[in-house]
């Protein structure tokens, strides 16, 4: 049994979808909660990263939202899925993001890969390997 949770409405129009399961490193958003215990935590609107999904209790655990407990030790809170979006998803697993392109394909929506990332990634050492190469024929000639 897997959770779903409605996806922000940018994620919406990118893959067409409303819901997908969530993982343990995707990026939430808290968007409704208890007013009473809210108030002196403020955690709705805050957005963090998913730290575990209790399944059996069908809850989740966000970093750094925490509930303090009588001793005044902080223990991590148990969010309930109907009250998070997803904003950002994890997709580092293969078959998750095969699963994520069918559901797109399905609504005729086309998934783009960000080569940004990719692209910084592979200049930052290029330019790190030529620097030494060069000081090394410096060396070399004199």
């Amino acid at each position: 049994m897997e959770l779903n949770i409605h996806l922000s409405k940018d994620l919406n129009e990118k893959y067409g979808i409303k819901r997908f399961p969530v993982r343990k490193g995707d990026v939430i958003k808290i968007v409704k909660g208890d007013a009473e215990k809210d108030e002196k935590q403020n955690i709705i609107g805050k957005e963090g990263k998913v730290v575990k999904v209790l399944r059996k209790h069908q809850k989740i655990l966000v970093e750094n939202i925490n509930i303090a407990k009588a001793d005044g030790k902080m223990k991590p809170r148990k969010l309930d899925p109907t009250s998070l979006i997803l904003v950002k998803l994890n997709l580092e697993d293969k078959k998750r993001k095969e699963k994520l392109s069918i559901l797109a394909a399905l609504r005729n929506k086309t998934i783009e890969e960000e080569p940004e990332e990719e692209e910084k990634s592979e200049t930052v050492p290029e330019e790190k390997e030529e620097e030494p190469a060069e000081e090394k024929e410096e060396e070399k000639n004199e």
